[in-house]
């Protein structure tokens, strides 16, 4: 791999990373600056370096995905179990690695970020790789402020570390086995995994956190919806990219008769939805206003979501089921 320092806070990185996850086709620094208020060559660098720790990786030309699975194991955790799941990659990577050993011998960050920069033959200036570093090690407790500039090296991870990250990993497996069940082998066997599961798999676990945040279960289930009416018009050879949103996409579908009507009043649901959760102000000239969405929506969404994909896949082999 090579090494690069793009200038970034843990803020950032963290937000590009769940931006990236809230758009599985891909997202650019455009989509990161909006979505977290910044600008384009902050989200550029929060993106890039989003990438050097494994969270993303880079689809293509300035294109990012989430790397899986610990862009899901940060999204769905909070706190101290965030710091963690930072820490565990941010020990990991080599200039960091190298940042913290010169600052154990030096006590000087300003020298150690000159130090790595050396080693490693690093372009970028010391000051962004310093202010970087720190942000990213004290966001995870890997560092700790003395004042005065100063910083000490926090103890390796203790047993309660590793405790935290075990009740993470163990919180997403126990979410896939529910959600395995609730769709059925049938159609948990033939969904991508990657564009539909995993997104289905976040939304069930954010529905658990519905009452401080009822977008999130929302977005994630619709992307997975949206993203199995994509496979099921490459399965028949039905081009969607055209169709944009849910709504779009599903009346293809029945239009050319590969679901029936109720399956597209279902899927009418979904879409509509997700629109109110996405869209802000509602251009309809009877509403006006953005619409709230509630904690109990959000929840029926994503069950109403595996349930629609479900009879999808059961009506691909035949079966009349809703």
């Amino acid at each position: 791999m090579a090494y690069e320092i793009f200038p970034t806070t843990a803020e950032n990185l963290i937000g590009a990373t769940e931006a990236a996850l809230e758009k599985p086709a891909g997202i650019e620094e455009g989509l990161v600056a909006q979505f977290l208020d910044i600008t384009a060559d902050s989200a550029r660098n929060a993106l890039r370096m989003a990438v050097q720790l494994s969270l993303l990786r880079e689809l293509r030309a300035n294109v990012f995905v989430p790397n899986h699975p610990f862009a899901q194991y940060l999204l769905v955790s909070s706190g101290s179990s965030r710091a963690v799941i930072l820490r565990l990659l941010l020990e990991q990577y080599e200039p960091y690695r190298i940042f913290k050993h010169r600052l154990a011998i030096t006590g000087l960050a300003p020298e150690s970020a000159s130090q790595c920069r050396a080693i490693l033959a690093l372009t970028c200036h010391r000051e962004e790789i310093m202010h970087t570093f720190i942000s990213l090690g004290t966001y995870a407790h890997s560092l700790s402020s003395t004042g005065g500039g100063q910083y000490r090296i926090m103890e390796g991870p203790t047993p309660e570390h590793f405790q935290i990250l075990d009740q993470v990993v163990q919180s997403r497996e126990l979410a896939e086995v529910s959600v395995r069940r609730r769709l059925g082998a049938e159609a948990a066997g033939e969904i991508s995994v990657q564009e539909v599961l995993d997104p289905l798999i976040t939304s069930y676990q954010q529905a658990g956190q519905a009452a401080a945040n009822a977008r999130s279960p929302i977005v994630f289930a619709g992307n997975a919806v949206e993203s199995y009416l994509v496979q099921l018009g490459n399965s028949h050879a039905v081009n969607l990219q055209n169709a944009h949103g849910i709504n779009a996409k599903a009346t293809e579908l029945e239009r050319q008769g590969f679901i029936l009507t109720k399956h597209l009043n279902m899927l009418r649901y979904l879409g509509h939805v997700r629109n109110a959760t996405d869209h802000g102000t509602d251009p309809d000239p009877d509403v006006g206003h953005t619409w709230t969405v509630t904690p109990h929506t959000a929840v029926e969404y994503v069950h109403v979501s595996m349930s629609v994909i479900r009879v999808l896949v059961a009506h691909s082999h035949n079966r009349f089921e809703v």
